[in-house]
């Protein structure tokens, strides 16, 4: 079998933190193993690391301040990013599969006629944010018109949930839809180690949408949990500021990857207070290690649909009060809290990182020999 090129443009990439940056890494290097070829056209930011089996270029400048600004994307950030995505496909066509990640979209939008040029396209949605980005007002309602274009610009779509597949084709008239899911190292989180009864973990980027804040508040009130907040971010310091006079409050920033894993294995449960997310890879990691999760509800909260199933292997609260509420309530039910605990690490078998690979390489391969 012939090897198969394929070509990603993302924003970010590894060792950048975020939920579209592991699962890049996670997949790319598995894909790499199987024999394809990768490239990936990105940003260098502030992070640089060499991956085995993968070819990064970085065709900006850009430090992470240029780009990102708390939650948000910085417009001048984004025109040059996918200004020099266009001028690299230009120059290069040695792929016979191209790969967007989502974000910024303009990158898509901008290279929309080399994209259709291009023998197999496929476009990876983590969301769909026609009703967000309406609600913000300009320059952000633009992003409904660039969804609307890429729907129609890539031959291929891939969702990581059935819950976002579902969205998109109910919002756009969209074709050739495949579901990948994100997915876990199990082998590296499935364990028996004992729990610190009481602590409470989140891992994730530091910014507004996750209510860190909120998270920080409603925790002050619980005398016998105890809270490690580990992840990077626009707000780190405004948290540690935040939680500064509390001990039971902990902010590590970011951690390598052993410590990470020690810190999620030896926790009791996870809370995931966030208005937005996509799918929430650490969620699943923590159901791995079988700490059970407990999220408040919400209209762009896509993992309360998908991965965390209420009274199963988490709690789906109605706000921030319920949350505390069922907390508390399995701070003092232990059998309660178990068997959350082996549900959800029963949940992630299907889950594994090595599965999701295999199914992305038969997608991809099925495109280029079809």
């Amino acid at each position: 079998m012939e090897t198969i090129k394929l070509l990603s443009a993302n924003e970010a990439f590894y060792p950048h933190e975020g939920g579209a940056e592991k699962r890049s890494y996670e997949l790319f290097t598995r894909l790499a193993k199987k024999g394809f070829e990768i490239k990936v056209i990105t940003n260098p930011f502030d992070y640089q690391k060499e991956v085995d089996g993968i070819s990064t270029e970085y065709i900006t400048d850009l430090k992470e301040k240029q780009y990102f600004k708390e939650s948000y994307r910085k417009v001048l950030g984004v025109m040059k990013f996918s200004s020099r995505v266009r001028d690299y496909l230009t120059r290069n066509r040695d792929f016979d599969i191209l790969n967007f990640d989502e974000f910024p979209l303009l990158h898509a939008v901008k290279s929309s006629d080399l994209i259709k040029k291009a023998p197999a396209s496929f476009f990876q949605w983590h969301e769909v944010l026609k009703d967000f980005y309406s609600s913000k007002g300009f320059p952000m309602s633009r992003g409904v018109e660039w969804e609307k274009q890429i729907a129609g610009i890539f031959r291929n779509h891939i969702t990581v949930s059935k819950s976002i597949m579902t969205l998109l084709q109910r919002t756009y008239p969209v074709k050739n839809v495949h579901v990948i899911e994100n997915g876990v190292n199990r082998r590296d989180f499935v364990n028996n180690t004992s729990k610190e009864w009481g602590k409470i973990i989140y891992v994730g980027r530091l910014e507004p949408n996750k209510r860190l804040d909120a998270l920080i508040h409603a925790i002050r009130g619980m005398n016998d949990m105890e809270l490690h907040i580990i992840g990077g971010g626009s707000q780190l310091e405004r948290l540690r500021s935040l939680a500064r006079d509390n001990t039971r409050i902990k902010l590590h920033g970011h951690v390598e990857p052993d410590e990470l894993v020690r810190h999620i294995k030896n926790s009791w449960l996870f809370v995931l207070p966030s208005y937005r997310e996509g799918f929430s890879i650490a969620s699943l990691e923590a159901m791995a290690a079988s700490v059970p999760v407990v999220t408040v509800r919400s209209e762009y909260n896509y993992a309360a649909n998908e991965v965390i199933k209420n009274g199963f292997n988490g709690f789906v609260s109605s706000d921030f009060d319920d949350m505390v509420s069922r907390i508390k309530y399995l701070y003092s039910n232990e059998d309660e809290w178990r068997r959350l605990s082996q549900n959800a690490a029963h949940f992630t078998i299907d889950y594994d990182w090595n599965n999701i690979a295999g199914r992305l390489a038969d997608l991809f391969r099925s495109k280029v020999s079809g």
